[in-house]
């Protein structure tokens, strides 16, 4: 009798050893890779084959986004903007907790803030791959704070919204620490306040930590 219930003993306790595994090790791996995008981006390194320039106006305008959860390298990353376009919130996210995306409208006379990348251009077709098809690539021409110019690609979707929505506190987040970082002027700083955006408490982190963990699998595969 006594070694039969030993024998159940041991067989509950490899079955809640392994339950806890299988619960235990993915929500490790999501805290841990969250973590570590808390880490500085990765500063730029020199590469004569990074001849592709990349305009960026949403979350990719992030040194710690772009390359700590895209794991993008760039040569170079500088303040740029974009004549007679303005960024806008206009594409459909997930909502209520994403409720939208940065994209870029025509506006004449408007000034769209970003940050010009340069890139090789397989790390360009990587962002390509994991922003999907509804976006159109761009040939613009951009302006830096010393008043040179250069030419970039872009990307440009067909607005969701009718109605532009404020997007998640995450996602203002990471565009105004660029903005900051990339010293932005401070209207544009403003704009993108991360306490305005839409926010659930331990929703909104769950979520935003599911997101990024997804983001940093599929740039990887």
């Amino acid at each position: 009798m006594r070694s039969s219930m030993g024998a159940r003993a041991e067989r509950g306790a490899i079955l809640r050893w392994v339950v806890g595994l299988i619960f235990g090790l993915p929500i490790a791996i999501v805290l841990g890779l969250n973590l570590s995008f808390q880490l500085p981006g990765k500063a730029p390194v020199p590469d004569p084959a990074a001849t592709v320039g990349y305009f960026a106006y949403g979350s990719n305008m992030n040194d710690r986004y772009f390359t700590r959860v895209r794991g993008i390298d760039r040569a170079q990353s500088r303040m740029a903007t974009l004549a007679d376009y303005a960024v806008t919130f206009n594409l459909d996210g997930m909502p209520p907790l994403e409720p939208a995306f940065a994209n870029l409208t025509a506006a004449p006379g408007v000034m769209a803030y970003g940050v010009y990348h340069r890139l090789r251009e397989d790390e360009f077709a990587r962002i390509i791959d994991s922003e999907g098809d509804a976006y159109a690539i761009r040939d613009v021409t951009v302006t830096f704070q010393d008043g040179s110019t250069a030419q970039a690609r872009t990307l440009i979707s067909k607005p969701s919204l009718v109605t532009p929505a404020l997007p998640s506190r995450r996602y203002l987040n990471y565009m105004h620490e660029a903005a900051q970082h990339y010293e932005m002027p401070v209207e544009v700083v403003e704009r993108y306040d991360p306490a305005q955006g839409a926010y659930f408490p331990v929703v909104s982190e769950c979520f935003g930590a599911l997101i990024q963990t997804a983001v940093w699998v599929f740039a990887r595969t």
